[in-house]
């Protein structure tokens, strides 16, 4: 009998202690949460340190400098007076100097060592970067206020070329068309655009000036349509040809030239929706081809080329320059 009662007391303690002995359980530990792979990248882009703000509605040049290039980028939404520049060696931002007046839907080209801001939010103002100095200073004033103009140099002249009127009463876009003469630092009147347009990309494409998209008749959200339109000026003959428009009609778009072809990014459609498009329009065949998108969406960005890559930029990543959605992100884009 005392065998037997030992036995079950045995067997109890047993059954206790697998289900825990009636204390405290012991909690399982959970799995860890597995981190999300990245999204690679489309071929063709590297994602580059950041922008130190986010920024929309600013411009960006390449600048020589006595070691090699750098990018500026200027300006910005909302009359920002800020510049940050860019070692192209060193992946690296650094601040710049301030601008002497703030200035957003400018335009800013750059030229040897130089960088040129026109207009914007700024009215005629014409503000030029030098690198040797880091510095700032004012140039010949615009002989008309340019507001989301297009703007490319060709030939050492700056040319500036539709925007909007800065009226917000009788809002509409000018087709006005003006260049800069660097070297007599005078300002000519040339033949305007077929149409008029504002927020606009311009480049210089095989010996002419190309504007793409853009919008009319006005700015607002309420007054406007985006462009698919693509016309070129011939200095030679002082005039305009329309050639083969975009596939997607996009205003507030950026532009850059890159082995002798033209590069579209981004912009914002009919829909009122930020777009990720890259489109490629080649002189040579007089043709359009749509590429892989860009890694991401955005109206108001820049773009520039330098070297065998184009550099863009920044950009509102929301609808109708909503604030807020400034983007910092920098991708370096080569051409497959």
């Amino acid at each position: 009998m005392k065998n037997q009662s030992g036995a079950m007391l045995l067997a109890s303690l047993t059954l206790l202690a697998a289900c825990g002995g009636g204390g405290d359980s012991v909690a399982e530990t959970p799995a860890p949460t597995p981190t999300p792979t990245p999204t690679p990248a489309p071929a063709g882009w590297t994602r580059l340190a950041d922008l130190p703000e986010g920024l929309a509605k600013f411009g960006v040049a390449a600048v020589s400098t006595g070691t090699g290039t750098q990018l500026v980028a200027a300006g910005g939404y909302d009359t920002r007076n800020t510049s940050f520049l860019y070692d192209l060696a060193t992946n690296t931002w650094r601040a710049g100097p301030a601008m002497p007046r703030g200035s957003d839907n400018l335009a800013v080209l750059g030229v040897a060592g130089k960088a040129y801001a026109l207009g914007g939010e700024a009215s005629n103002a014409f503000q030029i970067y030098d690198a040797t100095s880091n510095s700032w200073s004012s140039g010949t004033a615009l002989p008309e206020r340019r507001f989301a103009a297009a703007a490319a140099e060709l030939g050492g002249r700056l040319h500036l070329m539709g925007g909007w009127n800065l009226n917000n009463s009788a809002s509409a876009s000018v087709a006005t068309h003006a260049a800069y003469d660097l070297t007599s630092q005078t300002w000519t009147s040339l033949a305007p655009l077929p149409s008029a347009r504002n927020a606009a990309a311009a480049a210089a494409v095989d010996g002419r000036l190309c504007v793409a998209g853009g919008r009319s008749p006005g700015i607002r959200a309420t007054d406007q349509q985006p462009l698919n339109l693509l016309d070129c000026y011939s200095p030679a003959s002082n005039s305009w040809s329309a050639e083969s428009p975009m596939p997607t009609a996009r205003g507030s778009l950026a532009a850059a030239t890159l082995g002798g072809q033209l590069y579209t990014f981004g912009g914002e459609t009919a829909a009122r929706t930020v777009s990720n498009a890259v489109e490629r329009w080649d002189p040579s065949t007089r043709s359009w081809q749509s590429l892989p998108a860009m890694p991401f969406a955005a109206h108001g960005l820049a773009a520039v080329a330098s070297g065998d890559s184009i550099y863009v930029m920044g950009g509102f990543t929301g609808a109708s320059d909503a604030v807020g959605t400034e983007s910092k992100q920098v991708w370096r884009f080569k051409p497959q």
